[in-house]
């Protein structure tokens, strides 16, 4: 079901911007931007870089369609030169990024592009809109798997989503941050994600009882079916659930969990867990949904509740409370060299550059080097590697169980203070002698009366080791 964008998925400036740079005959020198989260949400102390392939693939397929032309041409914004360009566009450049999957620290690169000005500056938004909805997801579901400590996730988030393509992106996000399936049908069929469900409600209310309603579930399922209990009366709704699963058993089948969906789900878990033990059915799981998140969930694993796997809607799939991560997309270099913005609170590193890993004597991330391209950094490990060259991918996009075997690896050795689901110590960047060295020159150049390049030397340090803190 995966189409590329159109083009005109776009902000206006982008596409005005451009008209621009032909005019000015600037539309084919070279730059390099970098795309990257400029900081951590509250408490996470990592991110996952996810949709990075699918962003690739758009860039080497963007084509602008006869009917976008013509929509263009109806504006009265471009003029025919301009049209043309739009035209024949096709990008030809060079895309660097890390691997999908890969754990990233804010305020490094996740994917580089050089290529014609004009050309890297079309990337802008569907990148952005691409790589930062899919990289927020996959971590937030990456916390909320290290907070059930080995209990099953299942993704139950497609109606909360913002829309198809983000039900259907947020549902193969959050399978590569660990959740071990999915409700959402397409995304099993599209991704390979194992899909997982019950039934609503209004199934049960739709018959005279309860158990009658249990009973016709699982004349249909009759293997391992998951029964929603809460309907009515939770208590009585497990009574019934049991007097289901003792019918199943002599059949020679078993009922497979019972879900909760609302109440107090630590008390009510407690409580089912010991109707189920007391009628010998200890096999049983208890599966629990209704507004969860990380902290929710850590809290009744901490507790020792008796539940044995969580269905994250909401709070998963939009990534709440942060409605978006402030991924930004930012020139680095072109033809007349490095390039340093030095607005405050959004200041950014110049040049083109390579990430480089660092790993403790355990084998365990220590940090990332934020280094210029060409230094090395002694037992670094680089992270960026070209995945387009001369507009054509250089390797297939990884299928989300590679992707999600990534995670698990990196997850692991990611310092442990880094994934505590509160206050967590953030991974951090460190830049390089030379990369420091060339953003304090950059400073100078911009010197101003209202700030000494030596203040601004010590302002990009300072924030250095706050990062790195």
């Amino acid at each position: 079901m995966t189409t590329t964008p159109s083009p005109l998925l776009t902000d206006l400036y982008q596409l005005t911007m451009i008209a621009a740079y032909v005019d000015s005959g600037k539309a084919d020198e070279e730059s390099t931007f970098d795309l990257f989260i400029r900081r951590y949400p509250k408490d996470w102390g990592y991110l996952i870089a996810a949709g990075v392939d699918e962003a690739a693939d758009t860039a080497t397929q963007l084509r602008f369609s006869g009917d976008d032309i013509a929509y263009l041409r109806s504006t009265g914004l471009f003029q025919e030169r301009h049209l043309a360009y739009f035209r024949g566009f096709r990008f030809t450049g060079e895309i660097a990024s890390v691997a999908e999957g890969g754990v990233v620290s804010a305020n490094t690169p996740i994917m580089r592009v050089t290529a014609p000005r004009a050309q890297a500056q079309l990337l802008e938004t569907i990148l952005i809109n691409t790589v930062g909805y899919q990289t927020m997801i996959a971590t937030k579901a990456s916390r909320t798997v290290d907070a059930a400590n080995g209990k099953g996730i299942a993704d139950f988030g497609l109606r909360r989503a913002q829309g198809q393509d983000a039900g259907l992106k947020g549902s193969r996000a959050a399978y590569i941050g660990g959740v071990s399936g999915t409700s959402n049908v397409l995304a099993g069929k599209e991704y390979g994600i194992p899909i997982a469900g019950t039934h609503a409600h209004s199934f049960v209310m739709g018959f005279n009882t309860e158990e009658e309603a249990f009973r016709a579930y699982v004349e249909t399922f009759p293997q391992k079916a998951t029964l929603l209990v809460d309907t009515y009366d939770t208590r009585e709704g497990v009574k019934s659930a049991i007097a289901v699963a003792k019918g199943l058993e002599r059949d020679g089948k078993r009922l497979g969990a019972v879900r909760l969906d609302s109440g107090d789900l630590e008390t009510l878990a407690r409580d089912t867990r010991s109707q189920l033990d007391a009628a010998g059915l200890g096999y049983v799981k208890i599966i629990a949904s209704g507004d969860l998140n990380e902290y929710k969930i850590a809290s009744l694993v901490e507790r020792g509740t008796p539940i044995d796997a969580f269905g994250v809607g909401t709070e998963m799939i939009t990534g709440k409370p942060d409605a978006a991560l402030s991924a930004v997309y930012k020139l680095a270099e072109d033809n007349s060299g490095a390039k340093l913005k030095l607005a405050e609170g959004k200041r950014t590193w110049p040049g083109k550059k390579q990430v480089w890993r660092v790993l403790d004597q355990e084998g365990r991330f220590a940090y990332d080097v934020l280094a210029l391209e060409g230094e090395i950094v002694p037992g670094g490990v680089p992270l960026l590697e070209t995945v387009v060259r001369d507009g054509k991918r250089t390797n297939p996009a990884r299928d989300v169980e590679r992707a999600r075997e990534l995670v698990r690896n990196a997850i692991d050795a990611l310092p442990p203070k880094c994934r505590r689901i509160r206050d967590a110590t953030p991974y951090s960047m460190r830049p390089s002698e030379g990369l420091t060295r060339l953003a304090g020159d950059l400073a100078s150049e911009h010197e101003s009366g209202e700030c000494t390049a030596q203040e601004q030397l010590e302002y990009i340090i300072r924030r250095w080791k706050e990062v790195a803190a």
